[in-house]
């Protein structure tokens, strides 16, 4: 008898819980269905429906961390929810994670993909960058950086990003072989082409592997340097925290390099109304080991437009940064580097960029340090 009614209790409090949780969703009562939905669970009434109810009260909302982490449980019991499925999709794709939006899609059929308009082209994005770098250092010109990049879908699950870039600078190197005075001059370029390629690879809802390649071509005072550096990595995807642990290794300017990396991404808000990222890294070259930290804080400062400000402190001699997208090795060292940078979504498809950074650098032939501004232009077009 007692197990009868202990059934009874429990299927009322499902009805119950059915009953009020639909109430509040269609009455659009969002937080209300939230702490209700979250009270629900927590004393072990839980079902489908209310997940759904409670996910899509934290999507409209604009949580999409927590709304991804009950469309993951629904996913985890049925992996073809076509309700999850779809939320899930536009709740990465507000993340910016392409990866496993694209990921999520792979379970959709293609009815539904057509029926809501849902773009799935094999070219997913273009962008470009261009900045200088002005400095006060009497012994160097002004360095200019350009790049271009695109990104391709090469399956649901896989992802490829190439880049181009070329970065160019004179330097004026002057000395005497005798006392150092600095008497004699002559003016050198260094060039540096490079080409750049990473994979990303869904493993499943929350974890990708990545990979990258970094080549560059570096020409400097009647030198030519081939260099070649690797990545592989991990990435984990939670509710308020994203992880990620990689590696880089390979050779730069003949020298052997490696760096250890970890990152967090923290999301408060569930979105990128306000997020911090943290990345740590030991970074080993020829034998030499250095600790760098760097932070950036990001927030929605006005519709359509986000402001992030960063600082990043050590030796940055050699450091690679963004998955070895870019790579601190011009003649002279840095020493310490923030900056600001804003972001504006124009439209749908295109997001523009522009950046500061300020950076005290060291002097790689005589003892003086000096500054250096840089300005940095961008756009992302993404289809």
């Amino acid at each position: 008898m007692a197990m009868i009614h202990t059934a009874k209790a429990q299927q009322s409090a499902l009805q119950v819980a059915d009953s009020v949780s639909t109430d509040l969703y269609n009455a659009g009562n969002w937080k209300q269905l939230i702490a209700y939905g979250n009270q629900s669970i927590a004393a072990g009434v839980d079902f489908t429906g209310l997940r759904l109810r409670l996910a899509y009260a934290n999507f409209i909302t604009g949580d999409y961390k927590h709304a991804l982490k009950q469309y993951g449980v629904i996913l985890a019991k049925d992996p073809y929810n076509i309700t999850a499925r779809y939320y899930a999709y536009y709740c990465d794709k507000y993340l910016t994670d392409d990866l496993h939006a694209t990921y999520n899609l792979s379970y959709l059929n293609k009815e539904t993909l057509h029926k809501d308009g849902i773009n799935t082209p094999i070219l997913t994005d273009v962008q470009a960058e261009t900045g200088i770098k002005q400095n006060n250092d009497i012994n160097r010109d002004n360095a200019f950086y350009s790049r271009i990049g695109i990104g391709n879908r090469i399956g649901w699950r896989l992802q490829l990003e190439q880049s181009v870039a070329y970065f160019n600078q004179d330097i004026f190197k002057l000395y005497d072989s005798d006392d150092r005075h600095y008497t004699t001059s002559s003016n050198l370029a260094d060039q540096q082409k490079e080409y750049y390629a990473k994979l990303s690879f869904a493993v499943n809802q929350n974890i990708a592997i990545i990979g990258s390649y970094h080549y560059l071509n570096t020409k400097f005072d009647g030198t030519t340097n081939n260099n070649n550096l690797g990545l592989i990595g991990l990435k984990y995807n939670g509710t308020y925290v994203d992880a990620q642990a990689d590696v880089n290794f390979g050779r730069l300017d003949a020298k052997p390099l490696e760096q250890y990396n970890a990152k967090l991404t923290y999301y408060p808000l569930g979105s990128f109304n306000l997020y911090a990222i943290s990345r740590a890294s030991i970074k080993e070259l020829n034998s030499d080991r250095n600790f760098i930290f760097d932070q950036t804080l990001g927030f929605k400062l006005i519709k359509n437009t986000w402001l992030e400000s960063s600082v990043t402190l050590g030796n940055l001699n050699d450091y690679l940064d963004a998955d070895g997208l870019y790579i601190y090795n011009g003649i002279d060292n840095t020493t310490f580097k923030c900056g600001e940078a804003i972001y504006y979504q124009l439209n749908n498809n295109v997001q523009l960029r522009l950046n500061y950074s300020y950076e005290k650098k060291s002097d790689a032939y005589q003892s003086l340090k000096y500054d250096q501004n840089s300005v940095t232009v961008g756009i992302v077009w993404k289809f």
